[in-house]
Parts: C-alpha cells; sequence; structure tokens
C-alpha cells in the first residue's frame, strides 16, 4: 500500500486534533470539583478510629453542609451525639477565597475557641484525619499535574480507569493549612470522583493516604456524587480512621442561620 504525502498529512491533523482535546489536569480535576458540588447536604456520620494496636473508638455527629455565594467554598457544621464526652461539641467551617474560619464549641466550657489557620493540620476530634481535610478542596487552590491519563485503580471490589494527578498548593498559606507540600490523586475516568489521594508533609514524606468508597449519585439527574466511606490511613504511626456517612439528604434545603456562632453553642 502506497501512503501518499496528502493521507500522511490527513493523519498528522487527526492526531494534532486529538492531542489538542486531550483532557488537561486542570479540568479533570474541575470536573472532581463539579462532581462534587452539592449545594447543600445533610447527612449522619459514624467516625471510627484504631490502628497500631489501639482499641477502636467510635463518635457519631451530624453533618450539616451548604454552597456559599460564590459557587466554590461551602460552609459545614458537625454536631457530635455520642459518646457522651463529646455530646453537644460542635465545629463551625466558614470557608472563603482568602482563608477558612474554623471555631469550635466547647460545652464542658460553655464556650467557643477559634482554630487558627497553622492548627488546621492537626487531627480532628483524635482522628487521622486533619481539620483541612474535612474542609472541600478547591481546584483553585492547587496547580495541577497530569501524571498518567489512565490507569486500573480499584474501588473496593471494582475496578475503574482513572486519571492520576499531582496538586501542590499555589501558596504557603494553602501549605501552612492543610501541612501538605502535595497530593497525588486518583480521578475516576467515568464520574469524576476520587478514589485515592495520597498527601506528602512539608518536608516531602509520605504522610497520609485517603481512600474513597461506595460513591453514590445522591442526584442522579444533575450527576452529584458523594462518598459514603472514606478511609485515611497514616503512613507514620500506622493508625487509620473512617467517615461512614447514612441518612443522606441531598434535596434539602439547609438556612443560612444554620452556620453562626450563635447556633454553633446551642446545645441540643
Amino acid at each position: 500500500m502506497i501512503i501518499t504525502i496528502q493521507k500522511i498529512a490527513a493523519i498528522i491533523l487527526v492526531l494534532g486534533a486529538q492531542a489538542a482535546h486531550a483532557i488537561t489536569a486542570q479540568e479533570v480535576m474541575t470536573k472532581n470539583e463539579q462532581a462534587r458540588q452539592l449545594e447543600s447536604v445533610i447527612a449522619k456520620v459514624k467516625l471510627t478510629t484504631g490502628g497500631a494496636g489501639a482499641a477502636e473508638k467510635v463518635k457519631e455527629f451530624t453533618w450539616w453542609r451548604k454552597l456559599s455565594g460564590d459557587k466554590v467554598h461551602y460552609n459545614t457544621l458537625t454536631r457530635f451525639h455520642a459518646p457522651a464526652e463529646v455530646k453537644n461539641q460542635g465545629i463551625l467551617f466558614l470557608e472563603t477565597a482568602d482563608k477558612t474560619d474554623i471555631q469550635m464549641y466547647l460545652p464542658s466550657f460553655k464556650k467557643t475557641r477559634r482554630v487558627e489557620a497553622q492548627q488546621q493540620s492537626s487531627s480532628f476530634m483524635g482522628s487521622e484525619f486533619s481539620y483541612a481535610d474535612i474542609t472541600t478542596p478547591a481546584v483553585a487552590d492547587y496547580t495541577h499535574k497530569m501524571l498518567k491519563e489512565a490507569e486500573t485503580c480499584a474501588e473496593g471490589p471494582a475496578s475503574f480507569q482513572c486519571y492520576v494527578i499531582e496538586s501542590t498548593p499555589v501558596s504557603e498559606a494553602v501549605r501552612e493549612r492543610t501541612g501538605t507540600s502535595k497530593s497525588v490523586n486518583w480521578i475516576r475516568h467515568d464520574n469524576f470522583m476520587p478514589v485515592k489521594a495520597e498527601f506528602h508533609d512539608l518536608q516531602g514524606a509520605h504522610w497520609k493516604t485517603i481512600t474513597f468508597a461506595d460513591n453514590k449519585a445522591v442526584l442522579p439527574k444533575e450527576s452529584k456524587w458523594l462518598a459514603h466511606n472514606v478511609r485515611v490511613e497514616n503512613a507514620k504511626n500506622k493508625k487509620f480512621t473512617t467517615l461512614a456517612f447514612s441518612d443522606v439528604k441531598a434535596t434539602e434545603k439547609v438556612p443560612d442561620s444554620t452556620f453562626t456562632v450563635q447556633n454553633l453553642s446551642r446545645e441540643r
């Protein structure tokens, strides 16, 4: 078969067009953000800690979250119900483009205290999650680089094709707040939901791995998803924490008054 110059030119044009339409790391993470973007949601959450020979402990809380006016950041309230020693303890997260304001209500003292930015990479309620992990990562807070366009990744017993993307904080403020120098993210091709993320500390060492399982379409018509089981494993101390979501309500409107310091300190 003779390949003419015209055919070669046509092949080059097709390959060039395909390359031009290849999805970028920024686009993947934007689609990931959109897939997780719920206008408002209420859920029951069970937080379980254990590992490294420690006995498992369980805490239970209700989780309210609402998209703020900028349609990027969120306001979140967690209110603990069990065990008795944390009952009525609440944590309020108010996210903006510039900072995340976190305030904690301590019922034993009948007062609130602020979690400063430099403390937000510390443990959330004695777990391997940090306060920063409980907030919602914004695409604009990181620069994104495609490491692999396709890699088989597992979500429980199922396997999917995933993009592998490295995300690096855009500023020292984001580094300080999250305590991370970078993360590597596995994002599914089909629904753009995360399967796994590996986080590195400020010295570049592997700090923790978060896996996302039981991804469910909570608003199927809008293609909005929520991972109902999230697990973090600390690479340094070998401890783990899981978050298990139930009774998820993604169509119920949450009033803005939920996310006030007055409501935070109102015991149930």
